[in-house]
């Protein structure tokens, strides 16, 4: 089978929280392929940075509900009405230590909760036209409950035919391989029985049981159990030589579950394993607005967060597309062309989906342009950008051009500030085809990131997709000089504020004063050599971590450094103290 793959993503805001996936799977073989499986196997497990900022962990096994190695707080749901499989942090992870929880929720910043991210997969379209009918596959129905209601009117199964959760140990003989091994009973059963029945209706909607009955109810008891790792999968298939099946899903992320009102709504999942096991299947969705109590929530009895009834969002959030079900609504949107909904209210039926989306009927604001950030001779930066998206034209623009909005942060998550609005062709900023902007609060050595958004005439925004980070520097000297250390002394940190990808900023040490290419060797007060480090870029600086050759932080002390400059041998020696 050649595959293929098309993605799609989009960088305006309230759609640039998926990427969807079309995919074309072709026989390329001269013989018909029968009990083909088609299944998404995917990880989601929000997110590295709260798990090791809370936890001290990063693992698969920390995400589970069992012991010992398990935590117990995070859940995966199916969302019936929009055939999507997401996971979600208990109560998002808010920041444990009380003074960076109040810089990161403050208006603009990143915002105190560290895994506040639900992630997952929607299928948006399943190949139908070559589903097999039953007397087409091999598979083996061992107990009627493993067919029972899955066939529809025509004779085809109904999907998906296969939604479990796993651990993140998949081989494939032992564990993959046996979710499509047409010889083995199928790994979740189907909604069938009077059982299931009373179940789906008492706690989900009873105009629904008639839809659903026959599809996979999934391993829902395993949903708190092991819950980062899933098969997601569609059988029985057949295609002929030459033939191609299409299907369509999307990747998504939201800040949360759902937002305020969607507490009235409910999901498969969201208790712990006994709960699942004694029927508990549907529980309500959660929000970063509220925080719910229902049975079977494990060590703590509350699952959500009160955050958003005290804080504002975060920065990068949309408002109105908050949750994961926002985001999911407008990819639907997406791939449909059809109006925006609300699919709590609705059952989307990928079956009657179109094979390829439409992708053109959304309205959309002016593109960001590209940018570029310069060093100048006053370690001053300066961002520069053309006029073209100025030109740019689509039937579906919102609106006419406005003015752009140049971006200042002292890191990519913020806090971001206006540094000033350049209007077309304004003579202060524009000369030669290009806009030329310095930003005044540059500083020899700081990290920076920098973005140009188009802003349109009724205030619509073009993604931040320029955004970039920028050390800033000055030329490089001409000839070798004097070579300073700032700052000298270091007592306990560098004083500098902001990011730096390198290294801890805390820690960082610059030289400044060197040539385009040098050598610079760091010793111990007793001649020890602790560091050498090649210069070999067009900056003025270059920074030092503190860290040994022996990848250790140096200690308190004396130290002293030769600059060698490899074009004309010239050499320039110093001394600096750290403090510790």
């Amino acid at each position: 089978i050649r595959v293929k793959r098309t993605s799609r993503a989009w960088s305006y805001p309230g759609y640039d929280s998926f990427i969807i996936y079309e995919y074309e799977f072709e026989n390329v073989t001269n013989d018909t392929i029968a009990d083909l499986f088609i299944t998404f196997a995917n990880t989601f497990a929000p997110s590295m940075f709260g798990y090791q900022r809370n936890h001290g962990d990063w693992s698969e096994g920390a995400f589970r509900g069992q012991p010992p190695a398990g935590l117990g707080d995070h859940f995966t749901r199916f969302d019936l009405k929009r055939w999507m499989s997401y996971n979600h942090e208990r109560d998002g992870l808010p920041e444990e230590e009380e003074e960076f929880f109040n810089i990161w929720s403050a208006p603009g910043n990143r915002g105190g909760l560290n895994s506040p991210q639900s992630v997952g997969i929607m299928v948006l379209h399943y190949d139908y036209e070559h589903l097999s009918r039953r007397d087409q596959t091999e598979q083996v129905f061992l107990v009627p409950a493993d067919s029972a209601g899955m066939w529809d009117e025509n004779g085809k199964a109904k999907q998906p035919f296969l939604l479990r959760y796993e651990n993140g140990n998949l081989p494939a003989e032992t564990k993959t391989g046996t979710w499509m091994d047409p010889t083995l009973r199928r790994k979740t059963s189907a909604w069938q029985g009077p059982q299931d029945s009373t179940r789906f209706c008492d706690q989900f909607e009873p105009e629904l049981w008639e839809y659903w009955r026959g599809r996979t109810k999934t391993s829902a008891n395993l949903s708190w159990w092991q819950p980062v790792s899933r098969a997601y999968g569609f059988f029985p298939y057949v295609l002929p030589p030459g033939e191609t099946m299409r299907f369509s899903v999307a990747e998504l992320a939201g800040y949360g579950p759902g937002v305020e009102g969607d507490r009235i709504y409910k999901d498969l999942g969201g208790a712990v394993r006994i709960g699942v096991d004694q029927g508990a299947y549907f529980n309500p969705v959660p929000s970063w607005y509220y925080t719910l109590q229902y049975d079977f929530l494990g060590s703590k009895d509350y699952i959500g967060s009160t955050y958003l009834q005290d804080h504002p969002l975060p920065w990068y959030v949309t408002p109105g597309v908050i949750s994961i079900r926002d985001v999911a609504d407008r990819a639907i949107e997406m791939y449909t062309g059809q109006p925006l909904a609300k699919y709590d209210t609705l059952q989307y039926k990928p079956e009657e989906a179109s094979a390829t989306g439409r992708y053109n009927s959304v309205p959309i604001p002016f593109p960001a342009p590209a940018i570029r950030v310069e060093d100048t001779r006053a370690a001053a930066n300066r961002i520069v950008w053309g006029s073209q998206v100025e030109s740019f034209d689509s039937p579906r623009l919102k609106a006419a051009f406005s003015h752009y909005e140049v971006l200042r942060a002292p890191h990519p998550l913020g806090t971001w500030t206006v540094i000033d609005s350049v209007f077309p062709g304004d003579p202060e900023y524009f000369s030669d085809g290009e806009y030329s902007l310095i930003d005044p609060e540059s500083n020899l050595g700081d990290n920076a990131a920098y973005a140009v958004v188009s802003v349109d005439v009724l205030g619509g925004r073009s993604g931040m997709t320029n955004l970039t980070v920028h050390e800033t520097q000055a030329p490089p000297a001409e000839t070798l000089g004097k070579v300073y250390v700032i700052p000298n002394p270091l007592i306990v940190t560098s004083g500098l504020s902001g990011s730096d990808p390198g290294g801890e900023i805390s820690d960082r040490i610059q030289f400044v004063g060197l040539t385009k290419r040098c050598t610079i060797r760091i010793f111990s007060y007793t001649g020890q050599l602790i560091m050498t480090r090649e210069h070999d870029r067009e900056t003025y600086g270059n920074p030092w971590y503190q860290l040994s050759i022996n990848n250790q932080i140096i200690a308190s002390g004396v130290y002293y450094f030769v600059v060698d400059d490899k074009e004309t041998g010239a050499r320039s020696s110093g001394k600096f103290i750290v403090i510790h």
